[in-house]
């Protein structure tokens, strides 16, 4: 009976036939001889090798693009973790600022200089004052407690009118000619000429008042302050060569070696350097701009910890 193609295709096709073949080839293999297994097998093995080299380096490429997904992972996960530490850390130092001006703002100049030991000879103490209206003045010059300027016998009540800025300590404080005023640790002047309860301010900014001044730091050029009666007193005797810049701070030398931190006057806003002058012309921004109403005077003195106690008459030092 002869069958058609299709129908031996058919029959060949069956999962009977494919298995009938498998085991006829497996037969074949067996009774064949080793030398002609053994190349068989090697020339499968050629074949199929460069299909395993594949896959084992496709395998291995994976294994590392596999790690490095993880550790990719890992490492924007330890990031955001970080940022958001960032992020409470920098909130906390803002609440902390706030909170220290904050405290700052409530301490007074006298208590905040209280604080300020060290083991310097000299050191500087802050008396706190409170500046006196014109009410108050005229309430005082009517009563006759205005004492400043009654050595000179001059009339309360053009001594009201006339006077410059009066604060509310005198000699009672201890306080002298010559020592300079605080607004907010900033030189607003100093002290003109004291009486029993009340001194007299030379502001800054008025015709006569002087003093030496370095720019920039402590350590940095050094001129003379002066004041003309304008709202800009004026730096003088800074030579051309010296460094000096718009901006940069001016601060007191009287303090240096005294006031643990630098005493500001202000900051320079006017700079200018005229053909052929060997000096330059320098205006300065007084830090202090309104007339405050509570200041604080320095007054220096001796370090009681480092002043050794004077024997007493009859009684010999100590050794």
């Amino acid at each position: 009976m002869n069958l058609d193609k299709n129908t031996l295709k058919d029959r060949l096709s069956t999962p009977a036939a494919a298995l009938a073949m498998g085991l006829s080839v497996a037969v074949v293999l067996v009774l064949l001889p080793t030398r002609a297994t053994d190349a068989l097998r090697d020339a499968v093995a050629g074949a199929l090798r460069p299909g395993q080299s594949a896959a084992s380096h496709l395998r291995e490429h994976g294994s590392r693009a596999t790690s490095r997904l993880k550790s990719h992972f890992r490492t924007a996960s330890r990031l955001t973790e970080t940022e958001r530490e960032l992020q409470r850390l920098r909130h906390e130092n803002r609440e902390l600022a706030a909170a220290l001006a904050a405290a700052r703002r409530s301490t007074g100049p006298a208590e905040q200089a209280e604080d300020d030991e060290s083991d310097t000879l000299l050191r500087a103490r802050c008396v706190a004052a409170q500046v006196l209206g014109r009410q108050a003045r005229t309430f005082l010059g009517r009563r006759g407690l205005l004492d400043v300027g009654s050595e000179a016998h001059i009339d309360p009540d053009a001594l009201v009118v006339d006077l410059p800025p009066l604060i509310d300590r005198g000699n009672d404080a201890e306080l002298a000619d010559g020592q300079l005023i605080l607004a907010d640790r900033h030189i607003w002047g100093k002290i003109a000429q004291t009486g029993r309860n009340t001194s007299t301010v030379q502001t800054l900014t008025e015709p006569g008042y002087r003093d030496l001044v370095a720019l920039g730091t402590l350590d940095g050029p050094q001129g003379i302050l002066e004041g003309t009666g304008e709202p800009l007193p004026r730096i003088r005797l800074v030579e051309v060569t010296e460094p000096v810049s718009l901006g940069d701070p001016v601060y007191t030398v009287a303090g240096k070696g005294v006031f643990p931190t630098p005493l500001l006057y202000g900051r320079i806003v006017q700079l200018e350097r005229p053909v052929g002058a060997a000096h330059w012309e320098i205006r300065m921004q007084p830090a202090v701009a309104e007339e405050p109403d509570r200041v604080a005077v320095v007054r220096t003195e001796l370090n009681p910890v480092r002043v050794a106690e004077k024997p007493r008459a009859g009684q010999k030092g100590i050794r």
